[in-house]
This record gives structure tokens, C-alpha cells and sequence, in this order.
């Protein structure tokens, strides 16, 4: 498959996937829009090659209760880059066998063990809640005049050894650089 294919099919599955957002944005209450884009955002993140998780799925974990932690429950066995996605709950030391890990709102006492983890573990660190971007979290929701939009602190995500796609870094708030 050529470079140009590769590119036009990549770009190609973007737009679904923001098309999608978008509609959503407009029909979906807000933790499983939340929970939709958390899991879509998925699709645009490379793991380093030692990422000691199993290749056959994408492990979304999360960490705390409450309706987005809810939400992603639901979409658990959704076809991620043709592997089913596992979504489990874990504890704050347990984020290892992670590839993302969406912190609760009311987790915020475990945030600074948690983000050295995540880095350690080349884990995505994802959140919803005020102050939590500026903590460590590599991609934060935010609801901005009724619309949920996504803030990422790309020194965090270069520092766990993850890439995300330049076209989704277009679309955030923020990049932290």
C-alpha cells in the first residue's frame, strides 16, 4: 500500500469519525458523547512498540466512578482499528495493562500517581474535569457554549513515548507544546 493510500485512508477515517462527533454533539446526552469521543480519539494515538499490552485489543480503563466512566462501559467490544475495545475499571497502581485510562472527576487525589504511571507505561491519560489538563492529563473535555471540545498537553503525551495525529491536534482547544 503506498504512502499516499495510506494517508488518504487515514484522512478518510478521520472525517467519519469527526462527522460523527459532530452529529453526536447534537442528539447524545453529554457522558456518552463524552465517552464517544474519549473512545474515538483512540482511533488517532500511536503506542510505542514495547507497549506491553496484548495486540489483539485496545484496553480503555478508567479509574473512579460516575456517568462517563458510565458511558464508556457501553461501548465496550466496539471495533477499534479491527480489535474489540476492553473497558475496565481499575485501581490507581493498576494502570499498566492500560492503552488510555479516563480519570472521574472526583479521582483527583490520585492524579499525580496516576500521571507518573501513565508515563512510565506509555499509557493515554484522559480526563473531563477543571484543573485536570493542567495537571498532567494528556487530553481533557471541557464543555465551551454548550459544545464539548478537548484541550492536550502534547508534552505529556511525547513524554509516555504516544503520538496523536497531527489532523486531531487541528481540531483541539489547546496544545500544550
Amino acid at each position: 500500500m503506498s504512502a499516499r493510500t495510506v494517508w488518504q485512508t487515514g484522512f478518510a477515517l478521520l472525517l467519519s469519525a469527526l462527522a460523527t462527533l459532530a452529529q453526536a454533539q447534537h442528539q447524545a446526552p453529554e457522558p456518552e458523547l463524552k465517552a464517544a469521543i474519549l473512545v474515538n480519539m483512540l482511533l488517532f494515538v500511536d503506542w510505542p512498540d514495547q507497549h506491553t499490552q496484548p495486540t489483539a485489543q485496545v484496553t480503555m480503563c478508567y479509574l473512579g466512578i460516575g456517568p462517563v466512566a458510565t458511558a464508556l462501559l457501553q461501548l465496550d467490544g466496539k471495533l477499534l482499528k479491527g480489535k474489540p475495545l476492553r473497558v475496565v475499571q481499575v485501581q490507581a497502581s493498576k494502570i499498566a495493562h492500560c492503552h488510555a485510562l479516563y480519570v472521574a472527576p472526583f479521582e483527583a487525589d490520585n492524579l499525580s500517581n496516576v500521571v507518573a504511571l501513565a508515563r512510565t507505561h506509555g499509557v493515554l491519560l484522559m480526563g473531563d474535569s477543571a484543573g485536570y489538563w493542567q495537571r498532567g492529563v494528556m487530553l481533557n473535555l471541557d464543555l465551551d457554549h454548550g459544545r464539548v471540545v478537548f484541550d492536550v498537553d502534547l508534552n505529556a503525551v511525547r513524554q509516555a513515548a504516544l503520538s496523536i495525529s497531527s489532523k486531531v491536534l487541528r481540531l483541539a482547544r489547546q496544545v500544550i507544546e
